[in-house]
């Protein structure tokens, strides 16, 4: 498959072209990169479920560069999720897994499109001949029920999988965009979702990471906003790094997953 339909049908990426456009506006194209195009089409067919960093560290090969690996990923996801903001998406669509990979937003439902279907062909009018005698055709041998019963069984357990990374690694619920004022961590103002208390876990764990690990957006800078939602696990605490408010169209915010293993250096 060349082309995805992503968020409810509305917006389109052609992996073919490499390029997100709005579907109700095709003339409103943005082009992505080789790489960025070959990256979100590995995560988009994984259908939820994570890709590991070394499947994309096999795309970044392709380009050299002497960043490193881990700052070229951080850089791609961003840039990714900037221009689908462009295209209209109403959200990233790449979630960020530090030291792990990265995995497909919960909010993108993926809609593939067969462009390669075939029309039937046309119905033409032949003179009728004559009946001629026929060879027999070969016998083939059906699939019996018992391989058709574990090829199913098969297909089963891979959607499960696939459900079961999906519910992992994503935030909780739709509601990762409503926020509410926390307060203020030196230059950063601090936001929560309108789920959370001031004193949850959660909350105060993403706080002391922030304060001891000291991230900074792509250009090096210090974020100007820390938004703070959910996690469906416990493993990380899922955030975003905003150097404009999340509601503004170009947020330039980068997704922030914090694991409790995760050393200041890492």
């Amino acid at each position: 498959m060349a082309r995805f339909v992503l968020f409810a049908k509305s917006l389109c990426f052609d992996a073919k072209q490499q390029v997100l456009y709005p579907l109700n506006s095709p003339a409103q194209r943005v082009a992505l990169t080789p790489l960025q195009s070959a990256m979100l089409h590995r995560v988009v067919n994984a259908q939820g479920k994570l890709v590991r960093n070394q499947a994309l560290h096999v795309l970044f090969q392709r380009e050299t560069s002497d960043a490193p690996f881990a700052e070229r990923l951080t850089v791609a996801i961003t840039e990714i999720n900037r221009l689908a903001q462009l295209a209209d998406a109403p959200g990233p669509l790449i979630h960020h897994v530090p030291l792990i990979g990265c995995v497909l937003a919960e909010q993108v439902d993926v809609v593939p499109v067969d462009d390669d279907a075939p029309s039937l062909p046309a119905a033409e009018t032949t003179p009728v001949a004559s009946p001629e005698p026929r060879t027999k055709p070969p016998l083939v041998k059906k699939k019996s029920w018992r391989l058709r019963g574990v090829l199913a069984a098969a297909l089963l357990l891979n959607a499960g999988l696939a459900l079961m990374a999906r519910q992992e690694f994503v935030p909780t619920d739709h509601e990762g965009t409503r926020y509410k004022s926390y307060g203020q961590e030196q230059q950063t103002q601090v936001f929560i979702t309108e789920s959370l208390s001031a004193d949850s876990y959660v909350v105060k764990d993403a706080l002391t990471r922030f304060r001891a690990l000291k991230p900074h957006l792509p250009d090096g800078s210090v974020p100007q906003l820390l938004y703070i939602n959910r996690s469906r696990t416990r493993v990380f605490t899922s955030a975003f790094l905003c150097a404009k408010p999340m509601a503004q169209k170009n947020n330039e915010c980068m997704s922030w997953m914090v694991f409790f293993q995760e050393l200041p250096d890492a």
